[in-house]
């Protein structure tokens, strides 16, 4: 072997001790290490702020080594090119070997069309780099074998009891389903708008049309799943008639699973988010904790967590479709992490979009019956108000914060802020349903782990007026009027919070809120500003206003056990509620012994209405 051979076949390979840079770290996506920028942050628009900083290279200076090793590689491979052209050419016909200066020369461009041209076969390569990144993540899960594929990975990961077979899936009539339809996007697509509503009617027609002849999977997947959630949302009970037909359209849907739940489109992403929807209002068969995690990873993989660069010229219609997904991936992973109290998919810095009130539900004359997206838009607020209070209190790496209530208390003059403009368009039903997670948030916000030793007197009297306001809401729940709101399963995980929130506080401060025979000014914020001012109340009405809540939280997790079969939740109600209500029922009565005598009338309270609230 010549000594030449030896260098062009090295016996020996190093692998690159590249790391990934910051921003994919805090994003957790794959890095290429492509320098002097990688791929991902390429396409976001972000090169200038790649950087991979560690304790191994100092800012600035980090992959310098490998980076000049590579160049140093790349730059002999070219000369050793250049060496065997030249004597070749030398052999062939005598000339001198050295190349003019002219070869190495750029080629020129001609003109501002063809710097255009090939402006927009770059954005289009960096495009195709970040598909190839979305597939080499998930690689191993799609098209790798039959038997491990993405859809079943999602099926594997998410499933809590199988699906039951069904012999035939036969859809109802045309005229059946409008109704259905009609209700899905005004209370369903209203709050979560991740599908076109003219491509949802393509969809229904090529499946109606001609026996389905020419309906494509995702036809079939998007019309079942949508019936199967507005028929989900209207039932009472499990295991009624309308139960039984979502549980129906469900597994017709998931017979198209293969074709149509997979990564690296946006048509997954929505696939995915329709059974997360479908998840949350039947969790006996779906854990829509696990669902809207790969949601959150695919759409991290495919970018739209980032605005797309200006050179990609996408139309109207597409950022506006990929805004819509963001926004619903992050509304549901920020409401379903919360009621689990576990950690968010993503956090808000790893993210870059453009609020949704600047784009979101901008007219587009391609959706024909566009629908009012102001509660998406109001929805979207809210969970950034909760993800940034919840981010901060709960899911920080540093130390216990010292002064937890400067966050605390801003939060809480959002939230309430956020109730009081809440507009008059919205249906009263969406817009309770947005007041009472308002009001969970707000008591989630209120008890930070380690705090309750240090919750002032003006926090402990808010968890108990957020506590009777939110029973009051949720009190109608399950009545025709509000049988049109989207309550879910999960509204059972928050109503089951309160209610334990507002047992523990009565039971540890029983005194401070029924110790006196007399009414005492309420206290007040420990920071001042928009806070929420308490009102003055008697001795007498926060005894009613205590044993009323207790009575209507009984009703509430009635019903929503009655729906989603969560039984646990009223048996402990019950089992702890009854001390409560006996401190309750012998303050009332010694109260009542001894009612005010300092000539204040409006301290009196009607007998009658007391003895009915506490029989």
């Amino acid at each position: 072997m010549s000594t030449l051979s030896r260098f062009e076949t090295p016996l020996l390979r190093v692998s690159r001790p590249v790391s990934a840079c910051q921003r994919c770290r805090g994003a957790k996506v794959k890095c290429d290490g492509k320098l002097p920028a990688c791929t991902a942050c390429e396409r976001a628009g972000r090169s200038a702020e790649c950087s991979s900083a560690s304790d191994l290279f100092a800012k600035g200076k980090e992959r310098s080594y490998v980076a000049s090793l590579e160049t140093r590689v790349e730059k002999l491979e070219k000369q050793l090119v250049q060496a065997k052209a030249r004597k070749a050419s030398m052999n062939a016909s005598g000339a001198q070997p050295w190349p003019s200066p002219e070869s190495h020369a750029a080629p020129r461009v001609s003109s501002r069309g063809a710097q255009r041209k090939e402006a927009s076969n770059v954005d289009d390569l960096v495009a195709d780099f970040g598909f190839l990144s979305v597939n080499a993540t998930a690689r191993d899960f799609h098209g790798f074998s039959r038997e491990m594929s993405f859809a079943r990975l999602v099926l594997s990961t998410s499933s809590v009891l199988d699906m039951p077979k069904f012999v035939n899936h036969v859809l109802p009539q045309r005229h059946e389903i409008t109704p259905l339809i009609k209700h899905y996007l005004e209370n369903i697509h209203a709050l979560y708008p991740f599908l076109s509503e003219s491509r949802l009617f393509q969809s229904i027609d090529a499946v109606y049309q001609e026996n389905g002849r020419h309906a494509l999977p995702i036809d079939r997947w998007t019309t079942r799943l949508v019936l199967a959630t507005a028929v989900a949302s209207l039932s009472t009970k499990r295991g009624d008639t309308q139960y039984q037909d979502a549980v129906r359209h469900a597994a017709a849907a998931l017979e198209e699973i293969e074709t149509v739940v997979h990564p690296g489109s946006i048509v997954g992403i929505q696939a995915i988010l329709q059974l997360v929807l479908y998840a949350m209002l039947n969790p006996r068969h779906f854990n829509s904790w696990y669902l809207i995690g790969l949601a959150s990873r695919v759409m991290v993989d495919l970018g739209l967590h980032q605005d797309p660069p200006e050179e990609l010229r996408l139309k109207h219609s597409e950022l506006d479709m990929r805004l819509r997904v963001y926004n619903c991936v992050y509304a549901l992973d920020r409401s379903i992490s919360l009621v689990h109290i576990r950690a968010f998919s993503f956090t808000d810095d790893s993210a870059s979009v453009t609020h949704p009130r600047q784009r979101v539900g901008r007219p587009d004359t391609s959706l024909v019956f566009l629908h009012d997206l102001n509660p998406a838009i109001h929805l979207s607020h809210l969970r950034q108000i909760e993800s940034h209070a919840y981010q901060k209190l709960f899911q920080s790496r540093r130390p216990a914060l010292e002064e937890p209530w400067p966050i605390i208390s801003s939060s809480i003059e959002d939230m309430h802020v956020f109730c009081s403009k809440l507009p008059d368009q919205i249906k009263n039903p969406i817009k309770k349903l947005l007041r009472c997670e308002a009001l969970y948030s707000s008591i989630l916000i209120l008890s930070p782990p380690d705090l309750d030793d240090d919750l002032t007197d003006y926090g402990k009297f808010l968890i108990f007026e957020y506590a009777v306001e939110y029973a009051d809401l949720m009190s109608s729940v399950g009545s025709d009027a509000e049988q049109f709101a989207f309550y879910t399963s999960h509204d059972m995980l928050r109503a089951s919070f309160v209610v334990k929130r507002l047992l523990a506080l009565l039971l540890s401060d029983f005194a401070l809120f029924f110790g006196s025979s007399i009414s005492r000014p309420p206290p007040q914020a420990p920071t001042s500003s928009g806070a929420p001012v308490l009102q003055q109340r008697t001795i007498g009405e926060m005894l009613s206003r205590a044993y009323n809540c207790l009575n209507l939280c009984d009703k509430i997790l009635e019903y929503l056990e009655l729906r989603f079969g969560y039984a646990d939740p009223l048996k402990e109600f019950r089992v702890q509620s009854s001390d409560v209500r006996q401190l309750l029922k012998a303050s009332y009565d010694k109260w009542n012994r001894s009612p005010p005598t300092t000539g204040h009338d409006h301290y009196t309270l009607a007998g009658p209405s007391m003895d009915r609230r506490f029989s």
